[in-house]
């Protein structure tokens, strides 16, 4: 997995995870194993719907969607730790869903953006010799 980081304002780190074909491949395999597993599919036995009636009835792009949520899931997780980024909180897509599942191909590569918060950097300029004046406090008494 190639993983490019960029430094975007607000304390974020932003990150293009380039994903191998060879993984968005088992993960659409995997994706459809389960669903083929799954899948109540009137004329068919539970796990025994064929592959190509299975496309057929569910579509390829709802496939394609749960293959994609889970490689974005895994894909940004990793790259987390393989990059050694201390986050905060959960990760936030900066590429659109939409245009993932179209650009997306089972077998070949597939790149994601996204952005992750990190605590925010402390330039201190001056921090020593510093000296405050006490205000006179005026009291009425009546």
């Amino acid at each position: 997995m190639k993983v490019t980081q960029e430094k975007l304002p607000a304390s974020q780190i932003g990150l293009e995870i380039e994903i191998t074909p060879e993984i968005t491949k088992q993960t659409y395999e995997k994706v459809i194993k389960n669903l083929a597993s799954t899948a109540n599919i009137p004329g068919f036995r539970k796990g025994k719907v064929p592959r190509t009636i299975l496309l057929q009835r569910l579509g390829t792009t709802r496939i394609k969607a749960s293959a994609l949520e889970e490689l974005i899931q895994d894909g940004i997780e990793q790259a987390v730790k393989q990059e050694a980024i201390p986050a905060i909180g959960q990760p936030q897509l900066r590429s659109s869903f939409e245009d993932l599942i179209k650009n997306y191909e089972p077998g070949k590569p597939l790149t994601i953006s996204a952005a992750v918060d990190v605590e925010p950097e402390v330039n201190l300029v001056q921090y020593t010799d510093l000296q405050a004046k006490a205000e006179e406090v005026v009291r009425f008494v009546a």
